[in-house]
């Protein structure tokens, strides 16, 4: 049997798990992998919250502005970083992000009623 296929010399192994990952996903025995951009949204926001509980304001925001560049959309990071905001008495910083998650947000009227109590 010279025509044998041995590991390695047609595939690497990466490419084979790829091609395996596949024909089970065809067959239905497994499902297909979770899009990594969730994932790494969830890790973002469980990151900042722990900074935030640490005290690490700073490093927090920059975690909650990762999430909003990646999720425009993410409700929970807007709320929580214009927490942030509040704690720190800044304003400005608070009402500017009020009107980018007014604008992004679908579920808008919180973010609408606390940008009018700052104005």
């Amino acid at each position: 049997m010279a025509d044998e296929r041995k590991i390695g010399e047609n595939f690497d192994e990466k490419t084979a798990a790829d091609i395996f990952d596949k024909l089970k996903n065809v067959e239905g025995k497994t499902k297909p992998k979770k899009d990594g951009k969730f994932k790494k949204i969830t890790d973002f926001m469980s990151e900042a919250k722990y900074e935030e509980n640490k005290g690490n304001l700073d490093k927090a925001i920059e975690l909650y502005k990762q999430v909003i560049f990646t999720l425009p959309d993410s409700q929970k990071a807007y709320e929580a970083l214009a927490g942030i905001y509040q704690k720190q008495g800044d304003v400005e910083s608070e009402k500017d992000l009020l009107k980018k998650a007014i604008s992004n947000c679908s579920r808008n009227d919180e973010f609408k009623k606390r940008l009018n109590e700052l104005s």
